[in-house]
């Protein structure tokens, strides 16, 4: 069956029944070509900021491009003059009480108002009276995780549709009209719903801005990463925004199969996990009269293990649901190797929600949260492990690997244990020694979401202190076995470098 075709500006494109011509422009990626306001994909259409009007012919009038059906055969005009006029019209309104504070407005370099105007906006302006100025709603607390400063609010109403549409939380409504039409919350809760983040995210201007990011960095300054949240078993698709190896937030990135265009808020955040100043990026060993182990090198550290695995008749390595699908398979396939006494390995995911397999897991609610807040919970049982079970007995060391997400297990499983992955200082004290591993913004394998889709991910950032990869680990350990003691030990300290 032949599907319909539409013309814009010259090139004709395929689209699907049921487009509107903004629909039909994103299939054909020239939507950039048309400004919009009010306009979201994720949103509902509203169609009240005549921004995107084109030109269609045959047509006696100007047509919203978000809220008209394309139809076989239309032939659309983007950039002609009288479409310009229009949108050269819509913004020298928007201008007329917009405040000049750029230079301090954290919407700066990434503002669709910035943007249109240069495209788009008069060169002059011909507005003679006093600006409308919000005096007490300049900087509102709509929550404590956003804040809202009026004057710069266009009336796209994005926000308001987003509580309605999205979360159905209703917390934002726009009060009066015209020159009086303001952004109130609903009552005196104001917002508190768990993906506000996602408002200040569609806000096109800087009137609506999180507060984890507010004033902290120059978005030009930023390099967008992409990459996964591992803050639950959805596994949502991010931009990991980062300046000199160090990721100053989160994003969300447009996965229609996974996460559509939102991140919770707690996702959001969960970078600071891995930023955390008392999180432990340097090898720890506890000596005989130390309470708490102390920083060492690799090779001191990687000898003493082997030697405690060795003497060792029963080790246990709990593997957490946060490692990559690739690590576990290779702490699976190569530790076995490196020790005399019987290796048990079972999974772990202590999530602090009573899961311990995805048969556990749930939604938290209607839109992304899951109760499992381990991003590869289906990975590591596809490669056959189980959770620990009483039956599994006692242990002479255990060794608890994780990427930072999977909470501790409570008891205490052996005379030795170590602690190998993304852990802080706090926790360290529990254990004898502590390996540093990557987390998941500093390595590349691959997660195995709630509903069975495995998803790749690249480092976003280089590691951070001595941490190392498992495979660098597992190779300094062999290293380590299979030559002299002397000669080992220059080889792990050359390849830690």
């Amino acid at each position: 069956m032949t599907k319909p075709k539409i013309t814009f500006d010259g090139q004709t494109f395929e689209f699907e029944p049921g487009d509107t011509i903004m629909r039909a422009a994103e299939r054909a990626a020239i939507d950039q070509g048309i400004p919009r306001f009010c306009y979201h994909p994720g949103l509902p259409v509203a169609g009240t900021c005549r921004m995107c009007t084109v030109e269609v012919e045959k047509a006696p009038k100007l047509m919203t491009a978000c809220s008209t059906p394309a139809s076989d055969g239309m032939v659309i005009h983007t950039q002609s003059e009288r479409v310009r006029k229009s949108r050269a019209g819509v913004m020298e309104f928007l201008l007329l009480n917009h405040p000049l504070d750029c230079p301090v407005c954290d919407q700066a370099g990434e503002c669709s108002l910035q943007d249109y105007n240069y495209e788009y906006g008069p060169s002059t302006s011909r507005f003679q009276e006093d600006k409308r100025v919000w005096v007490e709603a300049s900087t509102k607390k709509l929550s404590d995780r956003l804040t809202l400063n009026m004057n710069r609010c266009i009336h796209c109403e994005r926000c308001v549709r987003f509580t309605e549409d999205v979360t159905k939380t209703h917390e934002l409504l726009m009060e009066n009209r015209g020159w009086k039409k303001e952004l109130m919350t609903a009552d005196d809760l104001g917002v508190f719903n768990e993906y506000q983040g996602n408002i200040a995210d569609i806000c096109p201007v800087g009137a609506i801005t999180f507060n984890d990011f507010r004033f902290k960095k120059r978005v030009w300054f930023l390099k967008p990463k992409p990459s996964l949240c591992d803050g639950c078993a959805r596994g949502c698709s991010i931009f990991a925004d980062e300046e000199k190896n160090v990721v100053q937030r989160y994003r969300a990135r447009r996965n229609d199969q996974v996460n559509g265009h939102w991140i919770c808020d707690a996702g959001r955040v969960s970078y600071h996990t891995y930023s955390d100043p008392q999180r432990v990026v340097q090898p720890l060993l506890r000596g005989l009269a130390q309470s708490a182990p102390q920083a060492t090198t690799w090779e001191t550290l990687i000898t003493w293990l082997l030697r405690e695995m060795n003497q060792a008749k029963r080790v246990l390595l709990l593997i957490g649901t946060d490692a990559s699908s690739e690590e576990a398979a290779n702490l699976m396939q190569i530790l076995p190797s490196l020790t005399r006494g019987e290796l048990v390995i079972r999974s772990w995911n202590g999530t602090g929600e009573g899961v311990q397999s995805s048969g556990d897991d749930a939604p938290v609610d209607k839109i992304l949260r899951r109760r499992d807040q381990t991003p590869n919970t289906r990975g590591i049982e596809q490669l056959g492990l189980h959770p620990l079970a009483a039956r599994d007995g006692d242990f002479d060391v255990a060794l608890f690997f994780r990427s930072g997400r999977a909470t501790l297990p409570a008891q205490k499983l052996a005379a030795f244990e170590i602690a190998w992955g993304v852990f802080n200082q706090s926790e360290s004290a529990r254990f004898a020694a502590v390996l540093p591993g990557l987390s998941t913004l500093e390595k590349a394998g691959s997660y195995t979401n709630c509903e069975g889709l495995v998803q790749t991910f690249e480092a976003a950032v280089k590691s951070h202190g001595h941490a190392a990869s498992v495979k660098k680990i597992l190779d300094g350990m062999r290293t380590m076995m299979k030559a002299h003691p002397e000669t080992a030990e220059r080889e792990v300290a050359r390849d830690f470098v």
